[in-house]
């Protein structure tokens, strides 16, 4: 839990400092690689890992936001959750990338409903069905700000 407390302070400093300047804001979307790019390329074809493309950190996003990757994980489950600044969950699920074939893109749209905009952390990781066992799963931490999506 104190990582996800250190994650938090860190991505919100970045997002505070990155709202220093006027009253513009941008929304970062190109992927790594240049959009459009095969997000597994060069990836290892015999390692377990999760890589995170899109959203970017310190991204605005509105709900029905893309989460995109690469990943090779057991069965191919890619779970994620969005959590607010106080750690609670407010969505969850799960996306389906590479397995033993290899590493394989990923996708899947994450709503929420937020009455305010704010600071979330989106959590992307490799499924563990080990219960620890071995070395730890790979665990992405992306802060995103979420606007409101009602009154």
């Amino acid at each position: 839990m104190r990582g996800i407390a250190a994650m938090a302070a860190i991505g919100l400093g970045a997002l505070a400092l990155a709202g220093c300047g006027g009253g513009d804001t941008t929304t970062v979307t190109e992927t790594v690689g240049g959009g459009g790019s095969d997000p597994c390329a060069g990836a290892p074809a015999d390692l377990g890992f999760v890589f995170v493309t899109r959203p970017v950190p310190g991204e605005r996003v509105t709900s029905g936001f893309a989460l995109e990757g690469c990943a090779r994980s057991f069965e191919g489950n890619v779970p994620w959750r969005l959590v607010d600044a106080q750690g609670r969950e407010l969505v969850r699920g799960a996306a389906t990338g590479g397995s033993v074939d290899g590493p394989q893109p990923f996708r899947a749209e994450v709503s929420y409903g937020v009455g305010e905009q704010q600071v979330a952390l989106l959590e992307v990781q490799e499924d563990d069905p080990s219960g620890g066992e071995g070395r730890p799963p790979v665990r992405n931490v992306i802060p995103v700000v979420l606007s409101p999506t009602g009154p």
